[in-house]
């Protein structure tokens, strides 16, 4: 489903946008125009009743197929990683893939979903308290968090695993009869 060039920029052109704004932008412009020739407001004239027949169709296709807009606020350090990252946008989640060594004002397009505009924004939100930090962005935090507490855990457990491997190796490994053979040949020597 896929509309005109044409017909796209025609219908910018009835809100006097240039073509490239977001949907947002969109629903301001027609919310301020359609007050000007609205019948409530203007008197109902041929000319006012076919402007405002096009700005509503015009905004009904733009309602379609206008871009929307997402902001993705990231840490330096991941923004010069890249990768793709999963991100929240209306309750669903979308793939972006974001590029090595990104920068602030990035406009990125997520995978499989041409309708939305990924603005990056790069931040440290350490610094920066007063930015909110998204759900998917709190989450890849305490999964690297989680992983961090599991490793030292690992390592903690692999320094008291030595007691108990040569434990192991001595009695457990052994079947009886190889213990009772062991027991024997000591009680010969």
């Amino acid at each position: 489903m896929s509309a005109k060039p044409d017909a796209l920029l025609a219908a910018y052109r009835a809100f006097g946008l240039n073509g490239d704004e977001d949907f947002s932008e969109v629903r301001a412009r027609f919310r301020a125009l359609v007050k000007t020739v609205h019948p409530d407001v203007t008197p109902s004239t041929p000319q006012t009743i076919a402007k405002l027949q096009r700005l509503l169709k015009a905004y009904e296709v733009l309602r379609i197929h206008a871009p929307r807009r997402h902001d993705l606020v990231i840490t330096p350090e991941d923004a010069r990683k890249g990768g793709i990252r999963t991100i929240k946008i209306e309750e669903r989640e979308a793939l972006v893939r974001v590029p090595v060594a990104v920068k602030s004002g990035t406009v990125l397009i997520p995978i499989g979903d041409p309708h939305w505009r990924v603005h990056v924004h790069v931040r440290d939100v350490m610094v920066e308290t007063e930015l909110s930090v998204s759900d998917t962005e709190r989450q890849a935090r305490e999964a690297r968090a989680r992983a961090f507490a599991e490793t030292a855990a690992r390592k903690e457990t692999e320094e008291t695993a030595g007691v108990l491997r040569s434990f192991y190796e001595k009695f457990v490994k052994a079947s009886p009869a190889a213990r009772l053979a062991r027991w024997a040949r000591k009680g010969a020597a």
